[in-house]
């Protein structure tokens, strides 16, 4: 699927299916594949990312996204809506920071409004 989007400096996706993300990041454009993991942040694009399994977040990885200091993370898995533990979101939301699952698709829009809106959104992308 393809957007239109507003004019911004911000990281944003532009399109996405199955295989792959196309983000533009300060007006470029360029293609990176779902194949490994990817953590998507208004300024920063870590591929591959060091989180590999969203259900399986250890004190170290939630320790690591902290240091992105994102105010809401997205999770996604592709087609899949991935379920962080319990535990795991409680972890986050005493450092403050907001949890969502998504379908991709949903992962990508959401990201894209919040960006634009100068929120600190961080979409953390996992094929399990």
């Amino acid at each position: 699927m393809k957007f239109s989007l507003e004019a911004t400096n911000a990281n944003q996706i532009i399109s996405y299916d199955d295989n792959q993300v196309i983000i533009s990041p300060e007006k470029q454009t360029y293609s990176i594949q779902l194949g490994s993991s990817l953590i998507v942040t208004p300024d920063q694009i870590i591929s591959p990312a060091k989180i590999t399994d969203i259900s399986k977040l250890s004190e170290e990885d939630i320790s690591y996204l902290h240091t992105l200091e994102p105010e809401i993370i997205i999770f996604t898995a592709g087609p899949i809506i991935p379920r962080p533990k319990a535990e795991i979101i409680a972890r986050l939301a005493k450092k403050s920071i907001g949890v969502e699952s998504m379908t991709l698709g949903s992962a990508c829009r959401t990201y894209n409004l919040l960006a634009l809106e100068d929120r600190r959104v961080m979409l953390v992308i996992s094929l399990i």
